[in-house]
């Protein structure tokens, strides 16, 4: 077993709910944090055994809006583990839930990476997708993290919007060049049920995203950011060479994890589990003395295999057949052969050197070349 583990921790509150959002957050219930971060705490403590002695290489600490609740929260849940000196540390931050003395705060208790959920740098795109910031505060909160001490730095954007024009993301992408900015992630607009945005496309106060548009945006991200040395390494992420997100990446070559939160995941000696997803049951079981685990699934070996070849074709270095021998004893190209030879005459796989990876093609329509691997 890998003595590298790597830990996410789910902060849920928000100073606002956003209209596209459908993650497990909430924006009205800031009597709850005291409580929530007393059952977080009590959580750690009962997997003890499962970290101790692990080499904690990267910790994540995402929601919600971690950077919402008091930074005191933030240092204890740091101080329940033995990291290690070199590990990644990163913490999101929403534009407008900072400012310079908490950013240097962060930097002052161990944390050498931040994120900013910025989404856009348009004002109309900003109102459009309820965000609590606009343009200007954005800027300033990344030049106060740079100020701070931070230089690992992302910058979360979104395409494939209602009614915004390639033009305007165009923007948002110079935007994040000038300000040099060495992380970028671009995810393509996933409209979920039962958010306020879906409403309003269902009652035609917007218009749904154009297909095309959503990808020549995705094609403009591919190529405007590595033209600044960002390049792509993952389908929605891109770095500047060495600034790659390393939790991120312990996920797509499976590393084991251990998810702490509600509603967070983990990965343990191949069992895969989540926590369960209602505020109150979580804290309550926690009460308890009871680890709040909702599901667990003992992987087979099929599935690891289909994990493995998924996560790994996430990631534009591909799959190493060599790797994938030694890891299961068996030839990739015999046993996935017609999958293969498919794939790669619809122009969706191709192979360098050793290694199988996704074409440009392949990045847009990555959805079917996973799916022949299930």
């Amino acid at each position: 077993m890998d003595n590298n583990l790597r830990i996410y921790i789910h902060v849920p509150f928000c100073k606002s709910k956003c209209n596209y959002c459908d993650f497990c957050s909430f924006a009205d219930k800031d009597y709850m944090i005291q409580p929530y971060f007393e059952a977080l705490t009590t959580e750690i403590g009962l997997y003890k055994n499962d970290y101790r002695g692990r080499r904690i290489d990267s910790i994540f600490i995402g929601g919600g809006t971690p950077s919402y609740v008091d930074t005191k929260y933030i240092q204890y849940l740091l101080s329940c583990f033995d990291i290690d000196r070199d590990a990644e540390i990163t913490i999101e931050v929403n534009p407008g839930t900072v400012d310079f003395h908490t950013l240097r705060a962060y930097r002052e208790m161990g944390i050498n990476r931040i994120s900013f959920g910025v989404q856009s740098f348009s004002d109309r795109m900003l109102m459009l997708m309820g965000r609590i910031h606009n343009r200007a505060t954005a800027i300033n909160n990344i030049h106060e993290s740079q100020v701070a001490g931070f230089e690992n730095i992302n910058v979360d954007l979104i395409f494939g919007y209602p009614d915004q024009s390639y033009e305007c993301y165009a923007e948002s992408l110079n935007v994040v060049k000038s300000l040099k900015i060495p992380h970028v992630s671009c995810y393509s607009l996933s409209i979920e049920e039962n958010t306020p945005l879906s409403g309003m496309l269902k009652k035609g106060l917007l218009q749904y995203p154009n297909e095309d548009l959503d990808r020549d945006m995705y094609a403009l991200t591919i190529d405007s950011l590595g033209k600044s040395g960002i390049y792509q390494y993952e389908i929605s992420n891109f770095a500047q060479p060495g600034y790659e997100c390393r939790h991120n990446i312990g996920y797509w070559i499976r590393d084991e994890y251990l998810g702490f939160g509600l509603n967070s995941h983990s990965l343990l000696n191949e069992c895969r589990y989540s926590n369960k997803n209602l505020l109150n049951d979580y804290i309550s079981i926690l009460n308890k003395c009871e680890k709040p685990v909702k599901e667990s699934n003992m992987l087979t070996d099929t599935e690891i295999i289909s994990e493995y070849i998924i996560l790994r074709l996430r990631m534009n270095r591909g799959l190493d057949i060599n790797d994938f021998k030694t890891r299961f004893s068996i030839d990739f190209e015999e046993r996935y052969g017609s999958q293969i030879d498919d794939l790669q005459n619809k122009g969706l796989l191709e192979k360098i050197i050793y290694s199988y990876r996704l074409t440009r093609k392949g990045m847009d329509l990555a959805n079917k070349v996973f799916v022949e691997f299930i």
